[in-house]
């Protein structure tokens, strides 16, 4: 079983994705798009992730996404997100 990451840090991924994505998740909180609950999984799932370097090269290459690439664990949801 894989050690999770930190969870601040990646808390500070998870947000720096959803950015590049355009989807504000305050906002999606705000509207009931998504729960308390399935934005703390969120973080866990990307904690678990195997990609944080290839992820953090990413977002530190590119400002903006058309969507999340095919390795993170989020991607699904983003995509729903920024779709509402």
């Amino acid at each position: 079983m894989q050690t999770l990451g930190d969870a601040r840090e990646h808390f500070w991924r998870v947000i720096k994705m959803a950015d590049a994505c355009e989807v504000d998740l305050s906002t999606a909180l705000d509207e009931n798009k998504i729960n308390i609950d399935e934005y703390a999984d969120m973080i866990t799932g990307c904690r678990g992730c195997t990609q944080v370097g290839k992820c953090d090269r990413l977002l530190a290459e590119v400002a903006q996404l058309d969507r999340a690439p095919e390795y993170c664990v989020n991607k699904e949801t983003f995509a729903q997100l920024r779709q509402d």
